[in-house]
């Protein structure tokens, strides 16, 4: 058997029988920030998660540090706020916190984040006339966050055009009447934020499992819980540990992990958001500037600057399938298309322009347990349906994160004490040791040398390729997806985690299927090898 499969399957025998004050069920952006807060109070933490850590829902983000406008955007008449104010505080609420949350990420891993000139089309008869984008832009800079301005200014077309080359494109639509400027924030890559946070918590004491599958919750009279798991990496080894409190940060898995309880509650408390996005190689005149919008049936639409590229979207329609069988289908790429084409009609972007494209499950809090919806950040008791010392989390964009680890570790610190010394947790990047020695991985992408590679390896919990390359590198999001550079990525990483010849040929095959299954990527050429 290889080093890797035997990695997960290791530490699951070394934590047999073991008690933790709290274990965390999934390890994307929430769970990560959870894991991190509670491990720095000083609590005894397992964070698990059935795949790897960020590669569920914030592997699929939007990649934007957003500003929180659209929370400002009523769905009824202006007027309405008179008769029913507690729907503006909600509002306002909701906005000052992205603001807020906005602020604290620019300021702590400014590595990790990259500022780009936005837009917002004001379009002759369209649902948001000039003033109404202008009063909303000026009422986030007056309940924001000085420290990190939007910058806003609304300009007419020509002055516009002339100083940004996307408006230029953006004005061969006859119904634009100005754009409204300002300046957005970018993730690097979402995933790696969550890892960041995820290697900190273990350094403060969390022990951390990837690939490690929640099988079943039993609720003790104590009201601990026995959590049965199963390693998922390769070795089928399996342990049972205790939990004295479970919180379940499964992303738009959360109800299929309460059903995993002894006496699952029959609540729904998510429902599953599919978004569907296209990338796309604009002029390059339009390369680091981005816009966001409202869409032809009222819902948040977007054109983000990546790399060299962009790409559009979202979709937004409603998911009830297992999230890991969600793919994106013809309609979905019509539409986007179609939304696309009217922003820019000059471009005239069809399906063959399309380099690759993906999809996401947002897991929003289900407002009846049917089909309405909360766009809030829920912590759902559980207590409450029969499950004691245990809470979920639904609603959680990733620039919230922060916010609602914090908010779940002063949950349980009405719950139980820390068994552990308290300590300080870093929002750090965590950076890779530089090595002027190492060449890059792939020459378009100088950033990511092989030194990066073999330390990611080491030490950063890896144990399949597409781990390598799209969460702890991000290689994988570049334009050939990775496909190019995945052999010599491979055979750099092998010696490290005990992958022979075969097992490298293996993982080789494994990424390729992951990306054209997942992805849908034009790129056809040959990997460069070693």
């Amino acid at each position: 058997m290889k080093q890797a499969e035997h990695t997960v399957g290791k530490k699951l025998s070394e934590i047999e029988g073991q008690v933790f004050d709290v274990v965390v069920v999934g390890g994307g952006a929430s769970g990560a920030s959870t894991s991190q807060n509670l491990a720095a109070k000083g609590y005894k933490v397992l964070l698990v998660d059935k795949s790897d850590f960020a590669s569920g829902t914030s592997s699929r983000s939007s990649r934007l540090l957003y500003c929180g406008l659209a929370h400002l955007s009523p769905d009824h008449p202006m007027w309405q706020f008179i008769l029913g104010p507690f729907d503006l505080m909600r509002r306002v609420h909701m906005a000052r916190l992205a603001m807020k949350c906005r602020t604290q990420m620019v300021k702590t891993i400014p590595e990790r984040l990259i500022a780009h000139q936005f837009f917002f089309p004001v379009h002759k008869d369209g649902d948001f006339p000039g003033w109404k984008v202008d009063l909303g832009f000026r009422l986030l800079e007056l309940i924001g966050f000085s420290k990190v301005r939007l910058n806003y200014q609304r300009l007419g077309i020509k002055k516009a055009a002339e100083k940004y080359g996307m408006v230029k494109y953006l004005a061969q639509n006859k119904s634009l009447q100005s754009v409204g400027v300002y300046t957005e924030y970018q993730y690097n890559w979402a995933e790696r934020i969550c890892v960041d946070a995820i290697l900190d918590a273990e350094q403060l004491g969390a022990v951390i499992c990837n690939y490690t599958e929640v099988t079943a919750l039993s609720s003790q009279a104590d009201g601990s819980w026995h959590v049965s798991l199963v390693d998922k990496s390769g070795s089928g080894q399996h342990a049972q540990v205790t939990g004295r409190v479970l919180i379940n940060t499964a992303g738009p898995w959360v109800d299929r992990v309460i059903a995993k309880a002894d006496a699952p509650t029959g609540k729904k408390h998510l429902i599953g958001i599919k978004g569907v996005n296209i990338l796309v190689k604009l002029p390059p005149e339009c390369e680091g500037q981005g816009l966001e919008t409202i869409s032809s049936i009222g819902q948040p639409f977007y054109c983000m600057p990546w790399g060299t590229h962009h790409f559009f979207g979202p979709t937004d329609t409603v998911f009830e399938g297992d999230p890991d069988d969600a793919r994106v289908l013809p309609e979905e790429i019509e539409y986007i298309l179609k939304e696309a084409n009217f922003l820019f009609p000059s471009l005239k972007l069809t399906e063959k322009d399309i380099v690759h494209s993906w999809c996401g499950i947002r897991p929003r809090t289900a407002a009846t347990g049917e089909k309405d919806i909360i766009k809030l950040l829920s912590i759902h008791d559980l207590d409450t349906e029969g499950m004691p010392n245990a809470m979920a989390l639904t609603g959680t964009p990733i620039m919230n994160h922060r916010y609602a680890g914090e908010k779940i570790a002063e949950r349980v610190g009405q719950m139980i004490k820390p068994t552990l010394n308290e300590n300080t947790l870093s929002h750090a990047a965590r950076l890779f040791p530089e090595d002027a020695s190492s060449e890059p991985v792939d020459p378009d992408f100088p950033h990511v040398s092989i030194a990066d590679l073999r330390h990611a390896a080491r030490y950063e919990h890896v144990q399949t390729l597409s781990d390598l390359m799209f969460r702890r590198v991000g290689l994988g999001w570049g334009p050939k997806m990775g496909l190019n550079v995945a052999q010599r990525a491979a055979d750099a990483v092998a010696d490290i985690l005990g992958w022979d010849a075969q097992e490298v040929d293996r993982q080789v095959a494994a990424y390729e299927y992951f990306v054209r299954d997942n992805f849908n990527p034009s790129y056809t050429g040959k990997d460069i090898g070693s």
